[in-house]
């Protein structure tokens, strides 16, 4: 799957929530642009770490605000941080975090960039936190 394909996907949740009357328009623009800026940072090399990317998604997953939607591909569901909405037990930030083929879930969007981090901080600050202790 390519970079495209990927943000594809994404705008695929975008337009499903807007037309569900469940992301504000005024959100529309800002969850659009949030795609490219995925992209923009695998381009300039803000890239995680294999290990850490998979790390993250394995928390992501875990996570009580971990959302699975089916896409409109056949095989292919993306896995989302909630809906960037405050849930009972922590905030969301509604961004992609992985997509399944076929049922196997890889790392995607967020859990790749090494800059990102996580709006309930299971990851992110904390791992650099680590890498300076080591």
């Amino acid at each position: 799957m390519s970079i495209y394909q990927l943000i594809a996907g994404g705008l695929d949740r975008v337009v499903q929530l807007a037309r569900a009357n469940q992301l504000e328009r005024r959100y529309l623009w800002v969850a659009i642009k949030g795609g490219w800026k995925y992209a923009r940072a695998v381009a300039t090399g803000d890239v995680a770490a294999s290990s850490d990317q998979g790390a993250r998604l394995r928390l992501c997953v875990a996570c009580s605000a971990s959302e699975r939607v089916q896409t409109a591909k056949d095989g292919v569901g993306a896995i989302y941080c909630g809906r960037g909405k405050r849930m009972d037990d922590g905030p969301t930030c509604g961004c992609l975090v992985g997509i399944t083929i076929d049922g196997v879930a890889s790392p995607a969007g967020k859990t790749h960039v090494a800059s990102e981090e996580c709006p309930r901080r299971h990851w992110g600050q904390v791992e650099r936190d680590a890498y300076r202790k080591a």
